[in-house]
């Protein structure tokens, strides 16, 4: 009787006290992993969100880059003397190269669309239109004859949203001079020809935030900089006494 009693009592099983705290612990558990989970795909989401960011603006600078590479091409070194015509800087097959440079805006001729002829590149700083301040980018066709600073044409084709910077204090723009001397803008070829035609370099800082918040409910925010060598001289130096930065006698 005595072994029956004991082989029943080890059947016995969980009592419901037992059971609860066994749910208890396993919905503690459970609400910690699936809290970890919540978060890493929240993270995920965000870092999402501020890598599109990036990728946009980053695509923006490179396209800028490229642009300002190619900055005063063609020019006076790239015709014969008898092709008098597209010698002057108001021909349309002829690129001054940098026509102005602001806090928040940077202008120049090149040829970049794989024709004979120039563009008119300009970037500048907008606080009209949705999402804006924006940087927009312009590029049209040189008018012949047309003054470079007054009187080329201007149409805004693609815009990066939501720029944080442009501001004397925060520039988007900074030129520097040969010698590494930081220009003060603004400044343009007719009103301030030697310093154009000195120009060297032109720095960028681009500082983006994003329209709507992440996951997390912060606007993700990115800086991009850059900095590009002009590979050619502005036409500035024709009003600078033909002796800056290598153009003499062009």
């Amino acid at each position: 009787m005595a072994r029956k009693r004991t082989h029943r009592g080890l059947e016995r099983g969980f009592s419901m006290i037992e059971m609860l705290v066994v749910l208890a612990v396993i919905t503690i558990i459970s609400g910690a992993i699936f809290k970890q989970i919540s978060e890493a795909q929240r993270n995920a989401a965000s870092e999402q969100t501020k890598l599109d960011l990036f990728q946009q603006s980053r695509e923006f600078m490179d396209q800028m880059s490229r642009d300002l590479r190619g900055a005063g091409y063609p020019n006076n070194r790239n015709f014969s003397a008898e092709d008098t015509a597209k010698l002057l800087p108001t021909s349309q097959w002829n690129a001054v190269g940098l026509v102005k440079v602001d806090v928040g805006d940077l202008w120049f001729e090149a040829a970049v669309d794989g024709t004979q002829y120039v563009s008119v590149i300009r970037y500048h700083l907008s606080n009209d239109g949705p999402g804006c301040p924006c940087l927009k980018r312009s590029e049209t066709q040189k008018l012949d004859g047309a003054d470079p600073v007054t009187g080329q044409p201007e149409m805004d084709q693609i815009e990066v949203q939501g720029v944080q910077n442009g501001t004397s204090d925060d520039p988007i723009f900074v030129a520097y001079l040969a010698d590494g001397t930081q220009v003060t803008p603004p400044i343009d070829m007719v009103n301030n020809a030697t310093t154009v035609a000195n120009i060297n370099s032109i720095a960028v800082k681009l500082t983006v935030q994003s329209q709507v918040p992440d996951a997390t409910g912060v606007k993700p925010m990115v800086t991009l900089l850059s900095t590009v060598k002009l590979n050619n001289c502005s036409q500035a130096h024709a009003a600078a006494g033909n002796s800056v930065m290598g153009c003499a006698g062009n």
